[in-house]
């Protein structure tokens, strides 16, 4: 997870949202609730989003749009939180596996739940994270170093088998990547190119390329990984 920076809020929310708001609230059935909630899948909200966090989940950084269509996150649940439906600054891009039921989904725990969450949008989630590259086991991992930081990577599942054993092949080249760096001028360029925001896994190339100064040569692994 890395900070990301909220642009604008879309055309579409800003001429709708007041007036998508006030019929939610109103509805009575079920299905008018439904229809009335649904609004906030407009195109335009979707592809601010999608630009916004480069084609990546909002939590686990793995690029989702080149194989599924992502879903609009609530970072406040909408389910419990109806009036925050059509509010910019609580909408995300994630992937269906951090927002789906098994992990995210309608959980928002308080603070004497571990709670809020950390949002990429509002918190540096380096603050509350470690991202670890261990050159022995060859896993990249994701440690909370707070309390909220270690209640997100546990209900998101930052360390879920599928997605740890894929970011590991993907830093593991990165590390290999780096030892070339010191002296190769296309090896530095595509490790920046590894830590722009729009790049898979950018939290753990940033920890590499921060660390770069005090590795170990022999390795070539950084401190933070």
């Amino acid at each position: 997870m890395i900070e990301v920076k909220r642009p604008p809020e879309p055309g579409a929310l800003k001429r709708n949202g007041a007036k998508w708001k006030q019929k939610l609230l109103k509805a009575q059935t079920k299905r008018e609730k439904k229809l009335a909630k649904e609004k906030y899948r407009h195109s335009d909200v979707k592809a601010t989003l999608v630009t916004m966090f480069g084609g990546k989940c909002a939590y686990c950084e793995s690029r989702i749009t080149h194989l599924d269509y992502g879903h609009i996150e609530h970072y406040r649940p909408k389910s419990r939180f109806p009036k925050l439906t059509f509010e910019w600054s609580n909408l995300l891009l994630a992937c269906g596996v951090c927002n789906g039921a098994e992990h995210k989904g309608g959980q928002f725990p308080d603070r004497a739940g571990g709670g809020p969450l950390v949002n990429p949008c509002d918190d540096n989630p380096s603050d509350h994270f470690r991202f670890q590259y261990d050159p022995d086991t060859k896993l990249a991992s994701v440690y909370g170093t707070t309390t909220r930081g270690e209640t997100t990577e546990k209900l998101l599942g930052l360390n879920r088998h599928w997605l740890r054993k894929y970011r590991s092949e993907q830093v593991r080249k990165l590390v290999a990547l780096a030892r070339f760096a010191r002296s190769d001028p296309d090896a530095r360029v595509l490790l920046n190119e590894a830590c722009q925001g729009n790049a898979e896994y950018a939290a753990f190339a940033r920890t590499l390329c921060g660390d770069w100064s005090i590795n170990d040569t022999r390795s070539g692994v950084g401190r933070g990984l």
